[in-house]
């Protein structure tokens, strides 16, 4: 299905063609040029405190509209000004000035605010100074978090760089990212509400180089006023908008990279891996290839030393004269899946504005080919933005705005009896390539099962995003202070797919033929989404001030509709596989197809009210009504309030000005509901479908499920927040401090009422019956400092928090389930004591091969050990080792011992700046987190079973496991350890003894805490007087690495970021990057 993938920009111009693009000159403009003829220009130039000039500064006659800008140079003409009259000079990040002209050229320096670079921060439905915040809120220009790395995607940037926000979601070419805002918000999760321009949307499908800040509101007095949706916070994305009497501006950036992985799985050598297997007592004619052990370790020593000395075939496959088989090339198979991969990014943008036109175009080009080998993993991306604002008269602004998408991305697939590529059971001596037909005993020969094979012949599924966003704002000005403003965007999102199995042959590990597909028969699948969302904002602010006494009121209306179509459908068979399609299938054919929809009704409103710029007040509150929820329960209001007090600004502070610039205390407490459900569940729905249950043949009849049972009454779940919080800035602004301690409780979380028996066939409705606690804290550090022409910045940001739950139906206090005082990411396990010696054992037992425990050893339950095997402790005092009920009151032998969650997560950034050079480094980590690895991370053959340890690997952590001096009964040292503090079990029987050597313990519990060097960038802005040659207005060019480097304990190749899930596993690699770009504005 090929969708139009172009949009006529012209639609969004004709909607303004009425706007009048210039007007007469009227009687004021009339009086200037009279007035110009007594007067003379005002020139000069403006420069920052090292001298370098600045474009684009502001200069003003005060009092009056006549000014202009800086021009490249820093220089400036103003005609109509008389002697003595009084300039206002300001630029953004610089303290504002007022100079006196007194009719020579002027040299005006303007020094840097640290203040004023976050003096405005966005909120819901406006903005507020930053000194007026009561509420916990973050914000970030994305120009300081972006800089020049090489980031495709928004969200990754964001990642470190303001406390309370945690980024997941795995990496890779087009990956999505995963926003959490303070932890756990329910046991049915919950994510942060993604405004784009105050509009739901994704940001992945954003042109970063399009964004010009985000917002984070983390507590309910910031987010209540986005009701039922904030309840896990909300990230509000603004994109840029050009300025007023901004003059023309052409800018172009662009870099190219390239990327590697940053560490991979590794395997112990094969000698290794052939005494692990003879230790473990397997048999010594090979599973694979039926070679004889012993012989196998001397042919791989003689080719080591020579290779040419064996006529060996293919990938260093010996076939003896006896017909068996040895396996002699050792290879790293997880390196040879990975490559150099490519990036390269392209932006350019042109805005301008006058006093009543202003606009904004950009245009950008993303391509990423992934370090996977072949072009399989790929994403490409195309944007298009426009923006226009026209002040069609005093009273009355309109805006237009168009973003549209476009992203392909490619991605290799495994299909029926294919290996993974990311698979951690293949040895390392498999053969890559091609096995010859004489090795198989067929006429042909086959790849191999080998990652690198399995990516080289995968399929491919090709996935096609196509966003249109069209936003319009009218805003009417009836009164000085009044602002009434109307907002409509419509969203349309459409997702297409489609992917051809394909089919090839292969030789399993077992030398057996397959064919890549069940059956041998190829499919072909094709998947349409499409999602539209219209949303409605209709607002007004109201702001007075009289005396001490300052008054902002906000009242709005919002209405939201969402639509989701979905079609899925297959078909075997390709009668033309080179031309794969639904209609060239001669086999079965499946076709789904599903629909949902929601709409969200709300009234809101804000109050703000300051005494003496002091004393803070806000109260909101929403009143909000969801169709995900009954009839009669689908509206509730949901208030907040929150104060300040700017202590630094009382007189009985006076005796620490010569320091302390301001000094906040704040404190809010708000109510939101959740409804992070999906549609429907109130009602009892039934599935329909093929099936063959009741038929003795392969023939299929349609299957109507029994309804579910449901619940008529449940709504929404109610998210409670108390924060407090300090900000602080010290020495001149240059240090800045923001401390919040906060606690949130969500009541009526959906979950099972009841308990009911499995013979009635379906679960418990979900009621609202769970409750949730959630506490932390958050600190973030800032110091900017300039010592002439060296300036200097470093940021630090810590946050914590835990979750626990209060409230929740478990009776039998299951800890299979949640249960009532569970801290959230509990890791039940037992508690190591060694292991058991010789010592533990009736010595004349153990001669004959039995192994009789003494008096008083603990024992485990329905476990024969032996010396060498895990030793626990008994914790509840009946002397065997068991797991009781599993329950809060007879756990047997387990306790807690360790936690899942991310504790301390951390970041920072230092910068560094002189004469045109600058140095920027990002770090990001996890200061405490446990992790439960196990299987082939952790245990050599995986800690597999007897019927699965004999095809696993051994890997380079897993060599160090116990042994005895003599296996010999009549030896004096007869099972006595020859290692008695090796890191990992005694491997014996074949690994029958490996099910109770790996539960859960304290012992191989993982440390995944991590430090990573996020990001380095140097730049060097190229100086003015060479690039005004070029007709340019300033010129940077830079290199820059992202993920230069980790610090980390857990083994290799496992990457603590985790993947898609935010599980810690073998897959697509994190990589690093290093590119080259330049960004040059003309």
């Amino acid at each position: 299905m090929n969708k139009n993938k172009t949009f006529p920009v012209a639609l969004l111009m004709t909607s303004l063609v009425a706007f009048p693009a210039s007007a007469s000159p009227d009687n004021a403009t009339i009086s200037n040029l009279a007035t110009q003829q007594q007067t003379s220009p005002c020139k000069g130039v403006v420069v920052d405190t090292s001298g370098e000039p600045l474009v684009g500064v502001s200069i003003v006659v005060k009092g009056t509209s006549n000014g202009t800008v800086s021009s490249i140079d820093g220089d400036f003409s103003i005609n109509n000004v008389k002697e003595g009259t009084r300039l206002v000079v300001s630029f953004i990040g610089f303290s504002s000035k007022e100079v006196v002209w007194n009719g020579t050229p002027l040299k005006i320096t303007l020094t840097e605010d640290n203040k004023t670079l976050d003096e405005v921060v966005v909120v819901g439905f406006g903005t507020q100074k930053k000194e007026n915040l009561t509420g916990s809120v973050a914000q970030v220009k994305m120009s300081d978090v972006l800089g020049d790395r090489p980031v495709t995607n928004a969200a990754a940037a964001l990642q470190g760089a303001m406390p309370g926000l945690t980024i997941g979601g795995g990496t890779g070419p087009g990956q999505s990212k995963s926003f959490n805002i303070r932890g756990t918000l329910s046991i049915n999760g919950g994510s942060p509400l993604v405004l784009i321009d105050n509009v739901e949307g994704d940001i992945s499908l954003l042109n970063p180089d399009d964004i010009e800040s985000v917002s984070v509101l983390k507590d309910a007095a910031s987010s209540a006023i986005y009701g039922a949706r904030a309840a896990g916070g909300v990230i509000l994305v603004t994109t840029k908008r050009p300025k007023d009497k901004t003059k023309l501006n052409l800018n172009y950036n662009f870099n190219v990279g390239w990327e590697r992985s940053l560490n991979v799985l590794e395997q112990s050598s094969l000698t290794e891996y052939l005494d692990a297997y003879i230790e473990a007592g397997y048999t010594n004619s090979y599973w694979a290839g039926n070679g004889d052990v012993s012989k196998w370790r001397d042919y791989l020593q003689q080719y080591k030393q020579n290779p040419g000395s064996l006529n060996t075939v293919g990938d260093g496959i010996l076939k003896d004269d006896d017909g068996r088989v040895y396996w002699l090339s050792e290879k790293n198979m997880y390196k040879n899946i990975l490559t150099t991969g490519a990036l390269n990014n392209h932006n350019i943008s042109i805005s301008g504005g006058g006093d009543r036109i202003r606009f904004r175009m950009s245009a950008g080009y993303n391509h990423e080919n992934g370090p996977l080998k072949t072009s399989k993993d790929t994403y490409t991306r195309k944007n298009i933005s426009a923006f226009i604002s026209a002040d069609v008269n005093k009273w009355f602004t309109q805006e237009a705005n168009l973003l549209y998408t476009d992203a392909d991305k490619k991605e290799p697939k495994v299909v029926g009896n294919m290996m993974g590529f990311y698979t951690t059971r293949l040895v390392s001596y498999y053969p890559e390539g091609n096995i010859p037909g004489e090795i198989l005993g067929i006429d042909e020969d086959l790849p191999s099962q080998t990652p690198g094979n399995m990516l080289r012949l995968a399929p491919v599924q090709y996935t096609n995003t196509a966003v249109t966003r069209i936003s319009t704002r009218s805003i009417f000005k009836p009164l000085k202070d009044w602002t009434i403003t109307a907002e409509y965007t419509f969203d349309k999102k459409d997702i297409d797919s489609h992917f051809y199995s394909g089919r090839f042959r292969f030789a399993d590990t077992q030398l057996a033929a397959k064919w890549s597909v069940e059956q041998g028969q190829d499919y072909y699948q094709m998947q349409d989404q499409q999602k539209r969302y219209n949303a409605l904002n209709i607002f007004s602010n109201y702001e007075h001030h009289w005396g001490k006494h300052s008054f902002k009121a906000m009242a709005g209306f919002n209405q939201e509709s969402y639509s989701y179509k979905n079609f899925f459908g297959q078909v075997k068979g390709q009668t033309t596989p080179s031309v794969p399609s639904f209609a060239g299938g001669t086999g079965d054919k499946t076709i789904t197809d599903s629909y949902s929809e929601y709409s969200i009704r709300s009234g809101f409103a804000r109050l703000n009210y300051a005494f003496n710029d002091r004393y803070l007040l806000e109260l909101n509150g929403r009143y909000d009504g969801s169709s995900k929820f009954p009839k009669d329960d689908r509206f509730g209001f949901f208030p907040s309030v929150s104060i300040g007090w700017r202590l630094g600004q009382e007189k009985f502070m006076d005796w620490s000005r010569s320091w302390l610039d301001d000094i906040k205390l704040r404190a809010s407490y708000g109510s939101i509901g959740n409804q992070n459900i999906n549609p429907y569940q109130f009602l009892p729905t039934m599935s329909v479908g093929q099936s063959t249950v009741w038929l003795d043949k392969n023939d299929k009849v349609n299957v109507i499920s029994s309804p579910g049972l449901v619940s008529s009454s449940f709504t929404w779940e109610t998210v409670k927040t108390i924060n407090f919080g300090v900000d602080l800035t010290a020495l001149n602004n240059r240090l800045q401090l923001t401390f919040d301690l906060y606690r949130r409780r969500t009541n009526g979380m959906l979950a099972a009422g009841i308990e009911i028996p499995s013979v009635v066939g379906a679960s418990a409705p979900l009621q609202n019956v769970a409750d949730l606690t959630s506490k932390g804290w958050e600190l973030n550090l800032t110091w900017r400092d300039r010592i002439g022409e060296f300036a200097y910045n470093i940021g630090f940001n810590i946050y914590d928090n835990t979750a626990k739950i209060k409230k929740y139906n478990n009776e039998s206090g299951l800890l299979s389930d949640y249960y009532v005082g569970q801290r959230l990411g509990e890791i039940w396990g037992y508690v190591s004591d060694g292991y058991y010696t010789i010592d533990d054992f009736v010595l004349d037992d153990a001669k004959r091969g039995v192994w009789t425990l003494k008096e008083g050893v603990t024992s485990i339950q329905g476990v024969k050990v032996q010396p060498g095997d895990e030793k626990f402790k008994d914790l509840d005092g009946n002397g065997v080792i068991d797991s009781g009920a599993g329950t809060l009151d007879n756990p047997g032998d387990r306790k807690i011992i360790g936690n899942n969650r991310a504790r301390f997560q951390f970041g920072a950034n230092l910068g560094a700046s002189y004469k045109g050079f600058s140095l920027d480094v990002r770090l990001q980590g996890v200061g405490k987190r446990d992790y439960w690895l196990s299987g082939s991370s952790i245990f050599p053959f995986a800690g597999s079973g007897s019927s699965d340890a004999v095809f696993q690997p051994l890997f380079s952590n897993q060599t160090n496991y116990w042994t005895a001096k003599s296996y010999d009964p009549e030896s004096p040292d007869y099972m006595v350890a020859k290692n008695p503090n090796a890191k990992l079990f005694r491997i014996y029987d074949q690994g029958n003894n490996v099910g109770s050597n790996t539960r859960v313990s304290d012992k191989y519990l993982q440390n995944a805490a991590y430090l990573r060097i996020k990001n380095i960038t140097l730049g060097y802005t190229l100086p003015r007087n060479w690039v005004k040659c070029a007709l340019m207005e300033s010129a940077r060019i830079y290199v820059s690495i992202e993920n230069l480097g980790t610090i980390s304990d857990l083994p290799k190749g496992y990457d603590p970021e985790g993947n898609t899930q935010n599980a810690i596993v073998w897959d697509y690699p994190y990589y690093r990057t290093i590119s080259l770009g330049a960004n040059i504005t003309f």
